[in-house]
């Protein structure tokens, strides 16, 4: 076959297609990196160790520190603490508004409904539950008065 005048030559033909997917290539890595990106959201670890300690003689108080290891604020408005069924609100947050790599403590005071489950151990689990953020297991340290 003959090659008519203003026809594209085979290697011409190669480097406009090489180009095409070049771009194609390029379209694509910039619609992962730029539109692709993960939402913020905050998340929580618990820093050091969550203790319960008797206060009194029923009474018994759970601390615990928590970080804002995410990339968005937390809101600290609805915050619950349950161990052996027995759920309870937050009494005491040093900071209702976290931001990205803030700390926060949280306090609760519960009167003798955990004597049973936390008299004769060193550890018990609870659950933590944080509204905006979601629930997460924590181990507390029991520290008994001498």
């Amino acid at each position: 076959m003959k090659a008519r005048r203003g026809d594209l030559s085979g290697p011409v033909l190669a480097i406009l297609v090489t180009l095409v997917l070049l771009a194609i290539g390029a379209a694509i890595i910039a619609y992962f990196v730029l539109l692709g990106a993960a939402p913020q959201q905050g998340v929580v670890a618990v820093v050091g160790q969550p203790t319960i300690v008797k206060a009194g003689l029923d009474d018994f108080i759970a601390n615990i520190t928590i970080k804002n290891v995410g990339s968005a604020t937390i809101y600290l408005s609805d915050v619950k603490l349950n161990i052996t069924g027995t759920t309870v609100n937050a009494d005491y947050i040093s900071k209702y508004h976290l931001g990205p790599g803030e700390t926060a403590t949280i306090g609760f005071k519960v009167n003798d409904r955990w004597r049973a489950a936390i008299d004769d151990r060193e550890m018990v689990r609870g659950v933590l539950v944080i509204r905006e953020v979601g629930t997460m297991e924590v181990v507390f340290r029991v520290v008994k008065p001498s």
